[in-house]
């Protein structure tokens, strides 16, 4: 069994992806499946992930290809409800400067297309 649950919820004009586990080099491809797809069925859309239940951080690389994906069907990818040790992740290493953290669901789906 696969260490990260992965869940695709579809709402209105957004898919949230929520992630459940640890993103690892066991489960990177799962992850990287299912935010690939997400973007190919949302073209000019947007994709939240939502972090709520991820236990770290060490899926940053595949995060930075679902950014680089999201820019190419010109999509909104955000984050939504990190727990702090990743939320402090995302700060040092940058990647918030790219991808909006948002504090929940509702506030990611809520923001404004950049």
């Amino acid at each position: 069994m696969s260490a990260l649950q992965i869940t695709v919820d579809e709402r209105n004009d957004a898919t949230v992806i929520v992630l459940d586990g640890e993103i690892d080099i066991a489960t990177e491809n799962d992850f990287r499946d299912a935010v690939t797809s997400a973007l190919e069925q949302r073209p000019g859309g947007c994709v939240v992930l939502d972090c709520a239940g991820l236990i770290d951080s060490s899926g940053l690389r595949v995060l930075v290809q679902s950014y680089k994906a999201a820019q190419e069907h010109r999509c909104q990818l955000r984050i939504a409800a990190p727990p702090e040790r990743v939320a402090k992740i995302l700060r040092v290493t940058a990647i918030d400067t790219r991808i909006p953290v948002h504090p929940t669901v509702e506030a990611a789906l809520a923001a404004p297309a950049a």
